[in-house]
């Protein structure tokens, strides 16, 4: 069964905004078709198997997804083996210059199994996403700088960018962060207990 949700985009980046998180624009409804979120094959924590699956659609420059990341962190440290998390790319370019090769770099970080600490450092930088900033952490993190640097002058992820960003937009996402938990859409940098709330009570399903 498919649900149609209809939410407001509270503090979050969208296609149009050049706001920061300390503005103030009124929400904007909308509505979002919920139904069969599922991972595909973007990079995830958590057991395959778990109850509930948390899917968040992100920009890394976005200031709203960067202001939302220790409530995120947060969340997989207190339901460690409970939940799935799944992070999908949805850089908004036309506000977010930066955002696409961040995405595709994140993925050639994937490639060589190492997303996760190369998406941390991303949103630890996010005044600096230009293309040596994208090879300073890949340094960092030890990676086969040869196969990263080949990964971004081909564009070799753009696809898989475009493709996860083309999913968020069958969903209705409009943008970031949104999450889905277990297809319930919850939209914009929230507050903790609005994420966990949702996540309990799908646990005690």
């Amino acid at each position: 069964m498919r649900t149609l949700i209809v939410g407001l985009l509270l503090a979050g980046c969208t296609s149009g905004d050049t706001s920061s998180p300390s503005s103030s624009a009124p929400p904007a409804p909308f509505a979002l078709d919920a139904g069969g979120v599922d991972a595909g094959n973007a990079p995830s924590q958590g057991p395959a198997s778990a109850k509930v699956l948390v899917v968040e659609f992100g920009d890394f420059e976005c200031p709203y997804c960067g202001e939302e990341e220790p409530v995120v962190t947060q969340l997989l440290t207190d339901y460690a083996g409970r939940i799935r998390f799944v992070f999908e790319e949805f850089p908004l370019t036309q506000i977010h210059p930066y955002a696409e090769l961040a995405s595709e770099a994140a993925l050639a970080a994937n490639a060589q199994g190492k997303f996760w600490p190369y998406h941390n450092l991303l949103y630890a930088n996010q005044g600096a996403l230009g293309r040596q900033a994208l090879d300073g952490y890949a340094r960092q993190l030890g990676l086969d700088m040869m196969a990263f640097d080949a990964a971004l002058d081909n564009h070799t992820y753009a696809a898989a960018v475009a493709g996860e960003e083309a999913y968020g937009v069958k969903l209705g996402v409009q943008g970031t962060p949104t999450f889905f938990v277990n297809g319930v859409a919850v939209v914009g940098a929230v507050p903790y207990s609005d994420l966990s709330s949702v996540i309990d009570r799908e646990l005690g399903n």
